[in-house]
């Protein structure tokens, strides 16, 4: 098993926290926290299900999981290589139009958000990229295109920072 983590962009740190290059030989199934931001998967190879009272769900595969409120099992097939792009709290809104909330316990296609000749496009572009480098490469001008000129709401903001603030008390 392979997890590297990868700082994105210096046009894109304000918006996600990191992105992780995942690589998997075996087909063991794995759990998933929940998380304060929604993580876009761009599967480059194999395939992706989630587990729902043991019934798998397969993922496109491009797909993004939304804000969850419990943890989430998912199966991958033998030999799967995905790029997942971890947003910060507020990171998601920046790239899509529809409200994130919809996106609640759900894992979806990305065409869900996006044009499907779009996801079709990049996918296909990953699936020629033969390097990391490369693959990072194509997520990174992907998002960029996707990157919306939206103002700061700064009452989420501010709610967030002082989140932030009290869970470094807590400890």
């Amino acid at each position: 098993m392979r997890f590297e983590k990868i700082i994105p962009s210096d046009r894109l740190k304000p918006y996600i926290k990191h992105l992780i290059i995942s690589e998997a030989t075996d087909d063991a199934s794995y759990k998933v926290f929940a998380t304060t931001g929604l993580v876009i998967g761009f599967q480059y190879k194999g395939k992706l299900a989630y587990l729902n009272k043991n019934e798998e769900n397969n993922l496109a595969a491009i797909g993004i999981t939304g804000l969850q409120d419990q943890y989430k099992i998912f199966k991958p097939s033998v030999n799967i290589g995905s790029i997942l792009v971890f947003f910060n709290e507020i990171g998601a809104a920046h790239f899509f139009k529809n409200p994130i909330n919809e996106l609640f316990n759900q894992s979806i296609s990305l065409d869900y958000l996006l044009a499907k000749a779009e996801i079709d496009k990049v996918e296909d572009l990953l699936n020629k990229a033969t390097t990391d480098q490369h693959r990072i490469m194509v997520v990174e001008n992907f998002l960029l295109q996707h990157l919306l000129n939206k103002k700061e709401d700064l009452l989420i903001t501010q709610a967030i920072n002082t989140s932030i603030k009290q869970k470094v008390i807590l400890k």
